[in-house]
């Protein structure tokens, strides 16, 4: 089986299609000829203030490598599903998926995300694969190791947290006072 770094989805919002101006395709460009990332699928959908809807797709896998990444995904779904007979069908039914889509989501999937975001608004899903931690991984799993978690730590999230701990705090003040 190829190995793989590890493989991140994230999905943008832009609340205001007009201030897209291109930077962020260009430094996902940079990150992949620097070697640090390698686009799986990028997928953009706009949505300009009259509704009409553009979408455009990149990847930097060549069909080959992107059905081998299909057949592997599958694989390992239809192993959690059904254990080594699953493994095999998940690995074909991902291989066909992966081979009828030129890259991430089909022509239904992108009117479907289009009808759920307001005019004048844009989504970007990006799946991505960290070369930079490729090796990381190698070593860790040849050392048995595991993630127990993994996640980012977002400006929003402390945000979150803390007023999660000021509501806590006032709870258990209410409680003190009793």
């Amino acid at each position: 089986m190829v190995e793989y770094g590890p493989i991140q989805l994230l999905a943008l919002g832009f609340p205001d299609v007009d201030k897209l101006r291109g930077a962020l395709l260009q430094e996902i460009s940079k990150l992949s000829e620097t070697g640090l990332i390698r686009v799986v699928g990028a997928q953009a959908v706009l949505k300009d203030e009259n509704g009409t809807v553009a979408a455009v797709g990149i990847t930097d896998l060549p069909e080959e490598e992107r059905i081998k990444l299909g057949a592997a995904v599958g694989a390992l779904i239809g192993f959690g599903a059904a254990g080594d007979r699953g493994a095999t069908v998940g690995a074909q039914a991902g291989a066909e998926i992966v081979a009828q889509k030129e890259f991430g989501l089909s022509q239904t999937e992108i009117e479907e995300i289009a009808a759920d975001i307001p005019d004048g608004t844009a989504a970007v899903f990006l799946l991505i694969e960290h070369l930079w931690a490729k090796r990381f991984k190698e070593i860790a799993r040849a050392q048995d190791g595991v993630v127990l978690a993994e996640g980012f730590v977002s400006p929003e999230a402390l945000v979150t947290i803390g007023a999660l701990l000021a509501e806590g705090a006032e709870v258990a003040e209410k409680f003190q006072a009793r």
